[in-house]
């Protein structure tokens, strides 16, 4: 996969104008859902204890346009989540048996940096220079750093779980874009692209993990943006008893830099 992607890179026409990128932040409103196991029944977020509280985590993202119709873009995110409450069924973590009613706390922390590699090569429509839309597949990796805490507070029996797992990931993204300069005096253009990405995790014994982004960009200059949309982010890892089968989701919103 690598040497294919280096070929191609290297195939690609040079670019003939002043090479493009962009730089974004803003803050994903992000919900945790999914389960986590430890030798028992799963333990579900959002039922079993409450960790389903919306968060607001720090996401970035930087974009550049090396050669004509090729874009590397790079994220990352920082999600974090804590909670305590009483205990919903009855299982066993890492050995610590929960029961009904039973007081806990615990927090699950994400990280996570990507890089990927999108071709818009082709476009199936284009009314103008002003309206097109592009179909462009897409290669990359994604890091994934977990820590889970769970306490059964009665006995201060802790089960901390820390792992990182590397996906190698491939889909597809769509974009359509109109020019607005001419019709608009404050916005110059509006865009929407949406991306769908699923792959396998690398590490430990291994999993799955797909994601799916959808969102508006609108150029209010030739330097700065805004933009709001959706993001999904799934993951299914194994490290030996420990399953994490889980992922975030929710509204993003920020502010971008083009040069």
């Amino acid at each position: 996969m690598i040497p294919l992607l280096l070929t191609t890179l290297l195939l690609a026409p040079v670019q003939s104008e002043d090479t493009h990128a962009s730089f974004r932040g803003g803050a994903w409103l992000a919900r945790l859902g999914g389960t986590v196991a430890d030798g028992g029944a799963p333990i579900s977020f959002e039922t079993n204890i409450d960790l389903h509280d919306k968060e607001a985590s720090a996401l970035m993202e930087f974009e550049l346009e090396p050669i004509e119709k090729v874009h590397i873009h790079c994220s990352f995110f920082d999600f974090g989540t804590s909670g305590s409450g009483s205990f919903n069924g009855n299982t066993t973590y890492g050995g610590v048996a929960f029961n009904d009613g039973d007081a806990w706390s615990a927090s699950t922390d994400l990280q996570s940096v990507g890089i990927h590699a999108s071709f818009d090569w082709v476009a199936p429509y284009k009314a103008s220079n002003d309206i097109t839309l592009t179909f462009a597949p897409v290669v990359g990796f994604r890091w994934f750093g977990i820590h889970t805490e769970l306490e059964r507070s009665a006995s201060q029996e802790r089960v901390i779980h820390q792992t990182s797992f590397t996906s190698l990931q491939c889909g597809f993204n769509l974009a359509f874009r109109w020019e607005l300069e001419d019709r608009v005096s404050w916005l110059d253009a509006v865009s929407l692209r949406s991306e769908f990405l699923g792959g396998t995790l690398l590490g430990n014994d291994g999993g799955t993990v797909f994601s799916v982004i959808a969102g508006f960009n609108f150029e209010f200059s030739p330097s700065v943006a805004g933009y709001f949309g959706y993001r999904l982010q799934e993951l299914d890892g194994e490290n030996g008893a420990y399953v994490f089968d889980a992922g975030l989701q929710g509204l993003c919103v920020g502010g971008q830099i083009l040069f």
